[in-house]
């Protein structure tokens, strides 16, 4: 299979074939040859396919990392990350903020591709059909991007020139976007081929992707009054036609080791329908997200902090710049197998088990777990005298496996260490509150999904890495599937599509949930879980709180959305494992300020456009 980068370079190396074969043996020949005229870039298709494989760099702002996750209690993060997506939760956003409204230069890629290629004498016809079709995709990708953000668009569907109007305007309002990008998929779904070729668009990649946009469409109904959503809604039953189009006909299958699709161990698992794919060739640490997702610690900070035990590596692993981690909130959704009933799970603190072992409620002494300063205990908890668990055994025996595929937590393995992240651990947050290190988790969680585990010889800035990101996969369809039921009042079809994750990658007990609100709240859970860091979980809650209803707490459409107002919190652990504490606080500047206006629906177009051409506006409601 082709990866990705490799397409890119192909691109700079027929390009440089191109330059050197264009040349005259002319000595006095002054044409100018390190360039290409338009005519050679659009004379056959292997030409064509160069421009076009540099155009998939738009794809990027649809890759996960911490991106929008940074906006919710899915991570706790601090300095750029802390930086990049305060304004957001904190509420800060105001009408200057530029959330991506000009796209203009990928959609000329796109249109280039679109003209020269249709125009072209030496390309096949059949060739043109499926280099067009990729090229919507394309349009359709950036042009979602921008869509899920602001809601309106400027749709340019042709190749401008100076002597045309540039005083285009933006779509009257997110239906009227969301008609052009589905039409553009729907025409890339009619005219892709099905081979498969990683990082590559084809007809099931854009049916994937159809579903995604479709859910969002939806809901941007009659923005900014309730959507109306009935089960014969045509976008609703396209998404299930193509979705189950990918399900039963794409050749895709689910991956039952789920961690193993996000590192170096499976990265063309059966279950992908689409990555960008990069090598060692030209990425290192640093332009990935794992720069900012390790530690950076030594013995000399353990031994500054009393903890334990040392690394026995006899150098330096961990020489990263961690700047975000887990939240106690997003973790308490990797349920638990309850012992008295094994065909439940639950949150872990609500199983049989953890009953039995735990005195809630009980004085925990700060020299057993201590509290920094303005940060309050809101559960606490003692392991009754005589019981053979430990707060290490109720949070790990019997749990969902993405717990252990997703998140390092205490007293489990990490580049061949054993980190603690208990009291006087060698990697709680206790050593970035006393100073002894910096770049170490505020949540005592690190993450392990999206970690490669064969970087060497260092997780350090420059070291060369294989990377990719998952755009879109099978899992993810299910999903969506499971959402398009669930509007449709499908209860059935609902739990057997968010079962297909559950079973499959958390190994859990399906879900038997049978009321509407049940199931939402187990469909919720679920994608949270399963789709974490890949940039989804954000624009979920917004789809959620448009929709309304059991989707949102049963509050009306387009109102505050819950869990972007909770604050987030962190667990500590005693030493001896026989002691916890929940805690709530900053952590590090403002992340407990919390805030949604409901006009955060959709960002503002960026005044700086609505002063340069009146045609862009009127400005998104509420801003």
């Amino acid at each position: 299979m082709i990866k990705y980068n490799k397409i890119k370079h192909s691109f700079y190396f027929l390009l440089l074939v191109l330059v050197l074969g264009a040349c005259n043996k002319d000595v006095l020949d002054t044409k100018p040859y390190d360039k290409i005229s338009e005519d050679v870039v659009w004379q056959n298709k292997a030409n064509a396919e160069t421009f076009l494989f540099s155009t998939y760099d738009l794809m990027y702002d649809l890759a996960g990392g911490p991106s929008s996750d940074a906006y919710t209690t899915n991570l706790l993060g601090y300095d750029g990350i802390y930086n990049g997506a305060a304004s957001v939760f904190n509420g800060r956003v105001d009408v200057f903020s530029d959330y991506g409204f000009n796209n203009w230069s990928e959609v000329r890629r796109c249109n280039l591709i679109i003209k020269k290629v249709s125009e072209s004498e030496g390309i096949a016809e059949g060739d043109k059909k499926e280099l067009v079709a990729e090229a919507k995709f394309l349009r359709a990708m950036s042009y979602f991007d921008v869509a899920r953000k602001i809601g309106r668009i400027v749709w340019i569907d042709e190749v401008l020139t100076p002597e045309d109007s540039l005083d285009l305007s933006s779509t009257a309002s997110p239906a009227e976007s969301y008609d052009f990008i589905l039409k553009d998929l729907e025409d890339a779904i009619q005219d892709l081929p099905e081979a498969k070729i990683s990082g590559r668009a084809n007809k099931y990649v854009a049916a994937a992707m159809y579903t995604e946009v479709g859910l969002q469409a939806l809901a941007y109904q009659n923005y900014p009054d309730a959507p109306s959503i009935n089960a014969g809604n045509p976008i609703l039953n396209k998404i299930i036609e193509y979705g189950n189009m990918v399900v039963n006909e794409g050749g895709y299958t689910m991956e039952s080791d789920y961690g193993s699709m996000f590192n170096d161990v499976n990265p063309h698992s059966s279950e992908i329908i689409f990555g960008i794919y990069r090598t060692s060739v030209n990425t290192y640490l640093n332009s990935t997200p794992m720069q900012l997702m390790a530690p950076n610690l030594s013995n000399n900070f353990i031994n500054q902090y009393g903890g334990s035990p040392l690394l026995t590596s006899s150098s330096q692993i961990f020489e990263a710049w961690l700047q975000h981690s887990p939240t106690q909130n997003f973790v308490d959704d990797y349920l638990v197998v309850d012992e008295d009933d094994p065909s439940t799970a639950v949150a872990w603190d609500e199983t049989s088990q953890y009953r039995n072992a735990v005195q809630e409620g009980v004085q925990i002494s700060d020299a057993v777990i201590p509290k920094a300063d303005g940060e309050t205990s809101i559960k606490s908890g003692k392991i009754k005298p005589g019981s053979q668990e430990s707060i290490w055994t109720l949070t790990n025996n019997n749990r969902d496996a993405r717990w252990q595929s997703s998140i390092v937590s205490d007293s489990t393995q990490y580049y061949g260490e054993l980190i603690t992240t208990n009291i006087l651990g060698n990697a709680p947050r206790w050593m970035k509150i006393n100073g002894n290190a910096y770049y170490v988790s505020l949540s005592n969680l690190y993450w392990r999904k999206g970690m490669y585990t064969n970087v060497t010889p260092t997780l350090l800035v420059g070291t060369p890495t294989d990377y990719h990101w998952v755009i879109t996969r099978l899992g993810r369809v299910n999903l969506n599937l499971a959402e398009a039921y669930l509007l449709k009042n499908d209860i059935q079809n609902a739990v057997s599509k968010l079962n297909t994750t559950r079973v499959t990658h958390g190994e859990l007990p399906p879900s038997t949930s049978s009321s509407i609100e049940d199931v939402w709240e187990d469909y919720k859970r679920e994608r949270r879980v399963d789709l974490v860091l890949e940039n989804d979980y954000y624009w979920s809650l917004l789809r959620w709180g448009r929709y309304g209803g059991a989707a949102n707490h049963g509050l009306e459409s387009n109102s505050q959305i819950p869990e972007l107002t909770n604050e987030p919190y962190v667990m500590d652990v005693s030493n001896d494992r026989d002691a916890f504490s929940v805690v709530k606080g900053q952590f590090f500047g403002a992340n407990d300020l919390r805030e949604f206006n409901v006009r955060r629906y959709l960002f503002p177009i960026a005044r700086n456009y609505l002063d340069r051409n009146s045609n862009f506006g009127p400005q998104n409601p509420g801003w």
